[in-house]
């Protein structure tokens, strides 16, 4: 499905303090006839692990769907099994998971998880994509009222790179 990559990459804030962003990023309701016309997959640093997320664009606003929890703050037996725990790392199956978010109705995507939430286009100063490591690079969400990294694969960025600037025009910002 063209616009659609799915790839590991890294959010610096707790997911909730997303939950409360949240309930006023979210609309109740969605535009008529809305749906999903591109995304990946990103990875949230979060104080202890990380979170995988999926970034969606519709016509009308950016939604980040929750994935999975690594590390520490998704085992909790690590105080118990300690650095063992860290083998239980590996995310459920993810084998074509956005492509079925893709055939979903936004409305339904925000309801899947209590920590997914959306941020429309209006609220969205700008959407900054910065190279990193050699196959990772940072994506820097700016808002109204917040600031979200996250970090993508490479090629998966340069995958939705047409759909993000013909949805976001002058508010995306691709640098080299």
């Amino acid at each position: 499905m063209a616009g659609f990559i799915e790839s590991s990459g890294p959010l610096l804030r707790d997911s909730r303090q997303n939950q409360a962003d949240a309930r006023s990023a979210t609309p109740i309701a969605g535009v008529e006839g809305e749906k999903v016309v591109g995304g990946l997959e990103v990875e949230a640093i979060l104080r202890l692990g990380s979170e995988h997320l999926f970034l969606l664009f519709t016509q009308s606003r950016v939604i980040l769907a929750h994935h999975a929890k690594m590390g520490r703050a998704s085992v909790p037996l690590y105080g118990l099994l300690g650095k063992m725990s860290e083998g239980m790392r590996r995310t459920p199956e993810k084998r074509g998971l956005l492509e079925k978010m893709a055939l979903m109705d936004p409305a339904g995507i925000l309801r899947l998880h209590p920590d997914n939430f959306s941020i429309e286009y209006p609220r969205l100063v700008s959407l900054t994509v910065e190279p990193g490591s050699v196959s990772k690079s940072r994506i820097t969400l700016v808002t109204t009222d917040q600031k979200i990294e996250l970090y993508a694969s490479r090629v998966a960025l340069e995958g939705v790179r047409d759909s993000i600037q013909s949805l976001l025009g002058g508010k995306a910002d691709y640098k080299r």
